[in-house]
């Protein structure tokens, strides 16, 4: 009797396992079709709720963008059963949904357990990253590197954690050693190429960008790079061709069109500088840089209203940065004989930016002209020597002799000033 009920149990039992995996080939053969619904709704009638079941359900929602309901249902399973590889699924939902935190705390409870699964360690080494904890997630990729020596991408990300922590020349040695590790790695030689860039090594930066663009043509990151070293060296024509090919990519950015702008207005082609400009302000009309551009170009092409309209809309819309602007403003005022707007625009410049050393000369110089009070004169030609004495032979030269020839005429009226 008792060997009937135990054979009867697993006659039913396989019964229950023919049918599920006959539902599960249903399932797949409306997946392959994108019937998502039809595959949830034939799912959720299934009984009993197996733990098989509750994860393909999960599964099913997670790789539709319902992350809530795919966690929903991994928690349903792992209620029933706690399986690693449902932990992870449901980290991996937890992380799409933005609650990174709680995949954190997952991924942490796994490797604990487990460390030999080298997929949730690196999962996490990427989530420390994006939550600025650049040391922890070094050590993880470090001990992924000591498990896998040949993989190129374990030296790159340890050198994006050593960058997050300013430790830029054993950066540079990560990406290298990754670039050694696989000559095609483009993250690793996009890596180098910023880093020679920053130690103003053009030859290198050059080679390594040029490596990148052999191996995707196309690359946006590579080619603005480019451009932004051929701009910095005053190549502004070859500036110009990486900007074209950046723009034939439907690439749109306020930077390029700036870039764009600038390197025709270096060459003098006026009209298409400003065609630039206005395609930069096409996209923010509000960006105060290249409100100041505009304004510098029509001070150059003698249009001196323009200039000030939109010089006044830099510094409307400007945050902090505003010397230049108020500079060229005060030198257009002092062009036209407005001596106190132009020493009130001075002023303003020094005082957002007191290392300008050209805003500081004029504001003496034109104090000079214009106070009968020629102390005033003296004290900004003293702060000018004091400050940035050799930095202009010229302008040194001038503000000493003038500090000289404004004491002497006040000691010939017999008092003596320091």
């Amino acid at each position: 009797m008792k060997k009937s009920i135990v054979t009867l149990l697993l006659i039913m039992i396989a019964l229950k396992t023919e049918a599920q995996s006959s539902v599960f080939s249903v399932i797949d053969s409306l997946l392959i079709k994108g019937n998502y619904q039809e595959a949830l709704f034939t799912l959720e009638k299934e009984k009993p709720k197996t733990i098989e079941v509750l994860d393909k359900l999960g599964s099913i929602y997670q790789s539709i963008g319902n992350y809530n309901k795919a966690i929903e249902f991994y928690k349903e399973a792992l209620s029933i059963e706690n399986r690693e590889e449902l932990k992870v699924k449901l980290g991996s939902a937890y992380n799409s949904t933005g609650l990174s935190s709680k995949a954190i705390a997952i991924y942490e409870d796994i490797i604990k357990n487990d460390t030999t699964n080298l997929l949730v360690t690196q999962n996490l080494g990427k989530l420390y990253l994006a939550k600025n904890k650049a040391k922890t997630a070094e050590k993880l990729y470090r001990f992924l590197k000591s498990k896998d020596s040949l993989n190129p991408n374990y030296p790159y990300q340890i050198g994006v954690c050593l960058e997050k922590r300013n430790k830029n020349l054993a950066m540079g040695q990560s990406y290298l050693d990754a670039y050694n590790l696989d000559t095609l790695h483009l993250k690793s030689i996009y890596g180098l190429s910023k880093f020679f860039k920053e130690l103003r090594m053009k030859d290198s930066t050059m080679l390594f960008i040029d490596k990148g663009l052999k191996i995707d043509s196309s690359n946006v990151n590579f080619i603005q790079l480019k451009a932004n070293i051929l701009y910095s060296s005053k190549e502004f024509e070859g500036a110009i061709k990486q900007l074209t090919k950046l723009d034939s990519l439907n690439f749109k950015s306020i930077t390029t069109y700036e870039m764009f702008g600038m390197c025709y207005y270096k060459l003098k082609e006026y009209e298409k500088a400003e065609a630039y400009f206005k395609k930069a302000l096409s996209i923010d009309r509000t960006d105060s840089k290249v409100l100041y551009r505009l304004g510098s170009l029509y001070y150059e092409q003698k249009d001196i209203k323009m200039a000030q309209l939109y010089l006044r809309q830099s510094v409307m819309f400007g945050r902090g940065d505003l010397d230049k602007q108020y500079l060229l403003s005060g030198i257009i005022e002092k062009e036209a004989l407005n001596l106190k707007a132009a020493i009130k625009n001075f002023k303003e410049a020094v005082k957002y930016n007191y290392k300008n050393s050209d805003a500081l000369f004029q504001l003496a110089f034109t104090s000079d002209s214009y106070f009968k009070d020629l102390k005033i004169a003296l004290k900004y030609y003293q702060r000018y020597i004091r400050n940035f004495e050799g930095k202009s032979p010229k302008l040194t030269e001038y503000a000493n002799r003038r500090i000289a020839e404004i004491k002497k005429e006040y000691f010939l009226k017999g008092e003596i000033v320091e």
